[in-house]
């Protein structure tokens, strides 16, 4: 229920997306959608909870593959700058999910108790980050100058937001409009010449 309601959403958008289409893309009655998910807010967020926890997974056996716990502050920012390219290259339905999903729960007026699942998961994202600044303070292999939120700020969230407009389609660019990665890399390596120590 979870993946279909993922994809028509990625698709359509949110709001234009009915719990009755979702049911029946699963071949479920509305009755059994229902008993799993009460109204549709709780079910967007639980399908939120479940992309982001998955991709995390992803990133997670990437960084065990490359040995991650051996690089650097240095060496790991850039490799989760880089899991924001992949990010875009290879889940941009994520991404354009990701962007109308904001605008919903914000219409939606959810409270922070039915975010719960989803503030998790993305705070999954937050925790790993605060690995990197800690390792940055041991060995001095990134700037540790400015307040951990203010550089989270400035790497992660800037970059999550510049691949979900590229995704989204809405800036308008000279360059291939399909592929935007070249622009991804500049970003991020004027983010690495800023907080990467020499």
């Amino acid at each position: 229920m979870l993946k279909e309601g993922f994809r028509l959403f990625a698709e359509k958008g949110i709001e234009a997306v009915t719990m009755q289409e979702v049911a029946k893309a699963c071949d479920l009655g509305i009755a059994t959608l229902y008993r799993y998910f009460n109204t549709k807010l709780v079910f967007v967020i639980a399908v939120g909870a479940k992309m982001w926890t998955e991709f995390f997974a992803e990133i997670e056996a990437e960084y065990a593959r490359r040995g991650g716990e051996m690089m650097n502050a240095a060496e790991e920012l850039d490799f989760y700058l880089s899991m924001y390219i992949l990010l875009y290259r290879e889940h941009r339905d994520l991404l354009r999910f990701n962007q109308n999903f904001n605008g919903y729960i914000v219409h939606e007026q959810a409270a922070e108790e039915q975010l719960r699942d989803y503030i998790l998961s993305v705070e999954l994202f937050a925790r790993k980050f605060h690995r990197l600044y800690e390792k940055g303070l041991r060995d001095g292999s990134i700037r540790t100058d400015e307040p951990e939120q203010t550089m989270f700020n400035t790497t992660m969230h800037i970059m999550l937001a510049v691949c979900g407009r590229y995704a989204q389609g809405v800036i308008v660019h000279g360059s291939d409009p399909d592929d935007l990665t070249k622009e991804l890399m500049i970003l991020k390596r004027m983010i690495l010449n800023t907080y990467a120590r020499p």
